[in-house]
């Protein structure tokens, strides 16, 4: 094998590598995103909020959030506007009305704030959407 073939041998060999591993990690992105949007609807449902199916659409989740947790239409723009400019305000309006989601559904509050752990977040989002408080 000459030393062009062996160099076009791998530049196939690494695009099929990297093209693989896109394609997994797109995967996983979209089964995150399901299993959030899906816990956010259930969670929505058990509250009696109207159109919960929003959770499946960027932006009109966080309308659903706040809907949820009862608060108005001005909690809503500033999610929207801080979303693109500074998403830790984004975040943490979000974690204080998850905090009252948790509350309204029968968990204490602080079950809220333990969504900001990674992975761990997983559990909490199936807490609060498929079982019941004791």
């Amino acid at each position: 094998m000459g030393a062009l073939a062996q160099v076009t041998y791998n530049y196939h060999v690494s695009t099929g590598i990297s093209f693989g591993l896109l394609l997994v990690i797109i995967l996983v992105d979209l089964a995150v995103y399901i299993f959030g949007a899906f816990c956010l609807m259930r969670m929505a449902d058990k509250l009696g909020v109207e159109n919960s199916w929003f959770a499946f659409i960027p932006f009109l989740n966080l309308w659903l959030i706040c809907q949820m947790g009862d608060r108005d239409n001005n909690w809503f723009i500033i999610m929207l506007v801080f979303m693109f400019c500074c998403g830790i305000v984004t975040a943490v309006m979000a974690i204080l009305i998850m905090m009252d989601v948790a509350e309204k559904l029968g968990f204490e509050n602080w079950w809220g704030i333990l969504l900001i752990i990674p992975i761990f977040n997983f559990y909490v989002l199936y807490k609060l959407a498929f079982t019941e408080p004791r």
